[in-house]
């Protein structure tokens, strides 16, 4: 291949018509080439999404798709209440031949501008620490480290927990503890639920649509486990059960519970009825039942950029594990 320039690249905002290109330059670095689930996975994060579909910019070099950035879209309430449009930045890709001219750095901070001129008010995302240098030298800032909370079933399986350096799995194991997440469909169901949501600090604004949409992905393999038979019920934990090395964890991603001690006697019925390891969530949010992570410098780094507006300050943040897991 000829040398080519910086220069002699185009960056346009993605289309539809470019996920033939799109799709295997993001599994080859990604390294999702033999995932049966992934394009599914792509359309259902970006283009089902209930906060909308998800804005995307493309290097194109003779016609060839040569790199990919792409936003998700996100929607908080702050601590008046009140709506924030976000985006998460996600995926991004370059193809091997197109390494070093800045694609990543040109795309990244064209969305930037284009997403602040159309009124979206900040950027976030939790970068590992290979990608978090590249993000802080285009104006991002850490936030805060987000505080994980764990309940080990024994001792013994904490010590497993600690020791086991590997990621968490993408896809979930099968469990029959708990409802299928359908039942959100129900808008009494997840009205009821909802009513006990987050109300204070920088929280996710979670509609029914949001719920539905948030647990419906089949192999992530999402459970309900309500704190009762009522209907409408009076609270739900949701969660759901992945490999991480030799333990079985179970992630709690939501608790939409009426108090503290609803919380805590669902967590546990989680970790006992579903032989887990461990249940984890983060410690941001409503964390019934968690306690802190004994290691230091444990949970990730969330990184966050001013677009339209400023992020709130560090401790406004209020997460859950469905908030940063996955994307």
């Amino acid at each position: 291949m000829a040398t080519v320039r910086a220069d002699d690249l185009l960056i346009r905002r993605a289309e539809p018509d470019d996920d033939p290109q799109v799709i295997p330059l993001l599994r080859a670095a990604l390294k999702k080439s033999e995932d049966p689930h992934y394009e599914a996975f792509l359309h259902w994060k970006h283009r089902e999404n209930a906060f909308g579909p998800s804005p995307a910019w493309v290097a194109v070099h003779d016609g060839r798709i040569v790199g990919y950035r792409t936003f998700l879209r996100w929607r908080f309430l702050n601590s008046a209440g009140k709506p924030v449009t976000a985006v998460r930045a996600v995926d991004t890709a370059t193809h091997p031949d197109y390494q070093g001219l800045g694609i990543f750095r040109t795309a990244t901070l064209r969305g930037v501008a284009e997403l602040t001129l159309e009124g979206d008010g900040i950027v976030f995302n939790t970068p590992n620490d290979q990608s978090r240098p590249g993000y802080l030298k285009m104006g991002w800032s850490v936030a805060r480290r987000l505080p994980v909370g764990v309940l080990p079933a024994s001792p013994a399986a904490l010590a497993r927990m600690v020791s086991s350096k590997v990621p968490a799995a993408l896809w979930s194991d099968e469990t029959s503890v708990g409802s299928d997440p359908s039942v959100l469909r129900d808008g009494s169901v997840s009205t009821a639920l909802l009513a006990h949501a987050p109300r204070q600090g920088f929280r996710t604004d979670r509609t029914p649509e949001y719920l539905v949409w948030r647990t419906s992905f089949a192999p992530l393999r999402y459970r309900v486990l309500f704190a009762d038979e009522g209907d409408p019920p009076k609270g739900a934990v949701i969660f759901r059960l992945r490999r991480r090395g030799s333990t079985v964890e179970a992630a709690i991603v939501e608790q939409l519970v009426p108090n503290w001690q609803t919380g805590a006697r669902l967590v546990h019925r989680v970790v006992r009825e579903t032989g887990a390891d461990y249940a984890i969530g983060l410690r941001t949010g409503p964390d019934a039942g968690l306690i802190p992570l004994p290691v230091p410098g444990a949970g990730p780094l969330l990184t966050t950029r001013p677009l339209a507006a400023s992020p709130p300050a560090p401790k406004e943040w209020t997460l859950t594990l469905a908030d940063v897991e996955l994307f």
